[in-house]
This record gives C-alpha cells, sequence and structure tokens, in this order.
C-alpha cells in the first residue's frame, strides 16, 4: 500500500507562485494599531529584508500573531508583505510546514500583523523539542559518520512510527508521529527534517507527487557534500511491523525515486551519487555490532548479511527469511523455506533450530519475550537476552 497525505497548506506549497495569493487574505485597514507583544521598534525596521528576519524569528517560536511597524519606503506594501511572508517560510521551514493558514493586515502607517494558524501549538513543539533532545541523546554519539546518523534517525522514526491519520492532533505534524506514534508523510518528513537539522545534517524538505499527481514530501539529506533523497514514510512497511525498516527509499539518487516519485528539480538540488545503492533490497534488517542481517527482496528473501563498513553483502544461508529479530548472536525469523516456522540462528555457528512449527508473522522482542503472531493471534516465548558484560564486543 502507498502512503501520501499533505495538509492544505502543504498542497498550495506545490505551487510557489500561488501559494500566498490562495492561503493568505490581505486586509488593507486604515485602523490597524500596534499590538503590545512582537512589535519590533520603529527604528529597527526599515528593510523588506529585515522584515523576513524578524518574521522567521517568530516563526521558529510559533507565534500566532507577529505585528511589526515598518519604516521603510511603502511603495508595492501590500505585495512586499506577502513576499516577506512567503520568504520567511522558505527559511523557517520546519514552522512554515506547520502553517495551516495565514491572514496579513497592514495600513497606511506601515504596521503589518500576521495572524497564523499552526497545526500545532507552542506548548506541543516545546514538548515535541524536549522529546527530540531526549531521543537524539539516546541514538546520537559524536563518533558516529553521517552516514551512521542519518541511519540512526531513520531507524528510530520507522521504528516507532505507524502510518496513518487516526491522531488527537494534527496527523500532518511531527508532533502527532513523535508522541502519538502516527502520522501522514507530512509528520515523517517533518520530523526527519528537525532531528537531522539539529545533529547538524543539513537536510531539505521536498514536497512533489506519487503516482503523477498524489502529493507527497520527503527529505534531501546531504552526505559527505553529495545530496541523496531519504523517504521515512516509505522505508516504514504497511502493514505496520514495529522496529522493521526498510531501506528502497534510503541515500537514494534522483533515477531511483523517479521510478514512483515526481518533483520540480529546478528547486532542488541533483542526487546523483550511488555510493549507497547497497542499502537497496534490504528488508526486516537486524543490526547486530556493524552487520545488517536482512531479507534480500532482490533474491527471493533469502538471508544475506550487509558489512556497514565496507558496503559488502553476501549470503549467509539459502534460506528465505522473513519478520528478522535479533539478541545477542542469536537471530530468530521465520523460515519460508520451511513452511514459516519461528526458527533461530545462531550466527556464528550457523546452526538453526526450529522453536515453533507453525505459521508465524510479525516477530518482535519485548524484554525476555519473543513475540510472534500465529495468524491473528499473538503469541509469546521465553528466550535469552544477553546483559551488556556477555555481548559480543562492537565493532
Amino acid at each position: 500500500m502507498k502512503k501520501w497525505l499533505l495538509s492544505s497548506a502543504a498542497l498550495l506549497m506545490l505551487s510557489p507562485t500561488a501559494a500566498y495569493a490562495k492561503g493568505a487574505d490581505i486586509y488593507v485597514n486604515e485602523g490597524v494599531s500596534k499590538v503590545a507583544y512582537n512589535v519590533v521598534a520603529d527604528s529597527t525596521i526599515t528593510t523588506w529584508d529585515q522584515v523576513v528576519n524578524e518574521v522567521v524569528k517568530q516563526l521558529n517560536e510559533f507565534t500566532t500573531e507577529i505585528s511589526i511597524t515598518y519604516k521603510g519606503s511603502m511603495k508595492n506594501h501590500n505585495d512586499n508583505a506577502l513576499a516577506a511572508l512567503k520568504k520567511a517560510t522558505q527559511q523557517a521551514i520546519y514552522a512554515g510546514e506547520h502553517i495551516e493558514s495565514t491572514v496579513i493586515s497592514t495600513n497606511s502607517a506601515g504596521n503589518i500583523k500576521f495572524k497564523i494558524k499552526y497545526l500545532t501549538n507552542k506548548e506541543q513543539e516545546e514538548k515535541v523539542q524536549k522529546k527530540v533532545d531526549q531521543v537524539i541523546a539516546s541514538i546520537i554519539t559524536p563518533s558516529m559518520t553521517t552516514f551512521q546518523k542519518v541511519k540512526a534517525v531513520n531507524d528510530y522514526i520507522v521504528s516507532n512510527a505507524t502510518y496513518g491519520e487516526k491522531t488527537k492532533s494534527s496527523p500532518h505534524s511531527a508532533y502527532a508521529l513523535l508522541m502519538e506514534g502516527q502520522a501522514v508523510c507530512q509528520g515523517y518528513a517533518l520530523l526527519t527534517y528537525k532531528m537531522l537539522n539539529q545533529i547538524g545534517v543539513e537536510t531539505k524538505y521536498v514536497v512533489g507527487f506519487i503516482d503523477g499527481d498524489v502529493p507527497h514530501a520527503w527529505n534531501l539529506v546531504k552526505v559527505d557534500g553529495k545530496w541523496y533523497h531519504l523517504d521515512t514514510t516509505w522505508n516504514d512497511p504497511l502493514p505496520n511491523r514495529p522496529g522493521t525498516s526498510s531501506y528502497d527509499y534510503f541515500l537514494v539518487t534522483d533515477e531511483q525515486l523517479k521510478k514512483d516519485h515526481t518533483w520540480v528539480t529546478s528547486d532542488y538540488p541533483a542526487a546523483t551519487s550511488t555510493s549507497y545503492s547497497y542499502m537497496q533490497n534490504v528488508h526486516y534488517a537486524q543490526q547486530i555490532n556493524n552487520t545488517l542481517y536482512f531479507s534480500n527482496t532482490a533474491d527471493n528473501h533469502k538471508l544475506y548479511q550487509l558489512d556497514l563498513a565496507t558496503g559488502k553483502r553476501k549470503k549467509v544461508v539459502d534460506t528465505r527469511a522473513l519478520y528478522i529479530v535479533g539478541a545477542g548472536d542469536t537471530i530468530y525469523f521465520s523460515n519460508y523455506s520451511n513452511s514459516g516456522y519461528l526458527t533461530k540462528m545462531n550466527i556464528n555457528s550457523l546452526k538453526t533450530e526450529v522453536l515453533v512449527k507453525q505459521a508465524v508473522t510479525d516477530l518482535t522482542i519485548s524484554g525476555s519475550d519473543l513475540v510472534y503472531k500465529v495468524g491473528t493471534k499473538e503469541q509469546k516465548i521465553k528466550i535469552d537476552i544477553p546483559t551488556k558484560s556477555s555481548e559480543s564486543p562492537k565493532k
């Protein structure tokens, strides 16, 4: 099942020249007066660049009413106010993409008021920031390469999110994805944008289409000086499988993404490097130390391993393995070369053992339990979980 959905505000942004002509009403009102807060001193706002800078600052704080007294040239005042807001939202990407609607009021004295409705509010965004800080502290270390940081963010989002709209807050927001565990593509892309920017990875928010005319959002990221596409929404399998991610849309080229995505290529940097093409066809991936054990979709879901340090991959056994999870030196999977039976394998000796002689799906590890489904019924068995002291040393 394909996944896409943008808010109405984001849909307007797909047409940059029309976005604010449709998304905001300008009221020329001689009676508009200064508002007591967020007003910048008259002497400081004499150019439209200064207006843009102030609006960017206030957008990043999710301010709902931004009031400015402008003392520069009044020529084309209304058009310039509209252009300033558009330029500001292009700079304050995260907040700008959370805007639901905007009303602009101006008067001949130079007073400008932007009344903004966001998909979230300031309190919710403070919770997002606190949670993002906690997550980054738990998944990112200073010694990581940029590739490892991007992968860590992708894996966290995909492993902890479900695609959908059954949320109390807007499903188009990063808040919904982070705090409620569910959102649509806009929420995925915005949270990806926020997290990667916070850890110093240059990132862009991309709007485009699927199947020619269905709106969609994803990201471009810069790794070692080169741009790549990253679509965390489409790296998250449907139906949702907790803890499971694929990498078909992880650090891919324009050419690869154009198979099912379209966008205005002139609006974004080109992504031409194939340095990470070895991440393609990697499904049900389980990382142990610096090695991924995965189901290779290019080889009938056979069990493979991928050395993340070298990009080299090889077949582990000639067995179709799905729903792979792992603990210590052991991986567990549904063996589709043997009726889908629940199987465990020691990754060093490659010795296997059938644990359940029934077809199983949706494997996860919770505490010391291996949780799986037989049909629609969830079941579990106890497994050995190594302590940190007994685990194999990390490479």
